[in-house]
């Protein structure tokens, strides 16, 4: 038997310009095609979950005029040569910036240099000690940090204007609870009550042996603990240690603060939680940076015409 043979009115959707199968118009934009042209022009629907994560970032990006940034590493990883390079670079934009630099207050307190015994953890009298220079250092830091504001030029009283204050906290950090407690003393409800103080954690970490190397050479050249001592014998010392520090170092790995993490010096750079002015300019600056030396050429442009000077000898040519 033949099937049900299809008429002229059968076809009449097709002809009309609509889909028979879904009754719509073909030449219509399908839901598909709608859903990518609309772009982002259709405002954003606010969740729990996207309110709490905006609430989280607002916490995190408002404006401070107290800013901490708290250096982590093991010895002869760029820590002191951050330091430095923040502190010219956050100047030169404008913040008052000043490194703390927990060695400086180490030797002073231990009148003079100190070797790797001094770093063993099983040493609990040099742990007491360090733990108490660490502890002046950061208060000092927060002192500073809380100074009122110079009067302006016209002594008349008045404060001058300053941008915002980023203390440096140059130490190597190198345990969780060493800086749970730094964040704590900066961030305490009580302690710092109407002083609000943001707190970034740097942490730079190197793992290239040649890089290394480089660093440890610089730091026996440049640090007061090896002055004049055999390069060997102060080499022997830095990497002893280098090993006492290696046995109680954590990471950083609590993703609820917030930190920057620089590999071998720029050549990876890992952000977390980083919002606002950080993320416009020391972030960029840190992926900048490079310890190598290298020539800068300076043009100094020549006598310039103006276009009409400009059109004239066109013209002539």
């Amino acid at each position: 038997m033949s099937g049900p043979v299809k008429t002229d009115s059968d076809n009449s959707d097709s002809k009309n310009g609509k889909n028979p199968t879904s009754g719509g118009d073909v030449n219509a934009p399908s839901t598909t095609a709608a859903y990518y042209e609309k772009g982002s022009a259709e405002l954003a629907t606010e969740s729990a979950l996207t309110l709490a994560k905006i609430q989280h970032r607002l916490k995190l990006t408002k404006k401070n005029e107290r800013l901490v940034l708290v250096l982590v590493g093991l010895p002869g990883r760029g820590k002191s040569f951050i330091a430095r390079k923040l502190q010219n670079f956050l100047t030169w934009r404008g913040s008052d910036c000043k490194v703390f630099n927990v060695g400086k207050y180490r030797r002073h307190a231990a009148e003079g240099a100190c070797d790797a015994n001094f770093f063993d953890t099983k040493n609990s009298a040099a742990s007491n000690l360090r733990e108490k220079v660490a502890s002046l250092a950061l208060e000092d830091m927060l002192k500073w940090l809380d100074e009122p504001f110079e009067n302006d030029a016209n002594g008349n009283g008045a404060p001058s204007f300053r941008k915002d204050r980023v203390g440096i906290f140059d130490a190597t950090n190198s345990t969780k609870a060493r800086r749970d407690w730094v964040l704590r003393e900066c961030t305490d409800v009580v302690k710092r009550a109407g002083k609000t103080t943001g707190v970034v954690f740097v942490e730079s970490i190197c793992d290239d042996e040649e890089l290394l190397r480089e660093n440890y050479r610089t730091k026996m050249s440049n640090s007061p603990d090896y002055k004049d001592v055999d390069p060997e014998k102060a080499m022997a010392d830095l990497l002893d240690r280098v090993k006492k520090y290696e046995e109680a170092y954590e990471t950083i790995d609590d993703d609820s603060k917030s930190y920057i993490k620089i590999f071998n010096l720029s050549s990876k750079i890992l952000v977390n939680h980083i919002y606002g002015r950080m993320a416009k300019s020391i972030v960029p600056a840190l992926m900048a940076w490079n310890i190598g030396t290298r020539p800068v050429f300076i043009c100094r442009a020549g006598q310039t015409m103006n276009e009409f000077d400009r059109a004239t000898l066109n013209c002539r040519l």
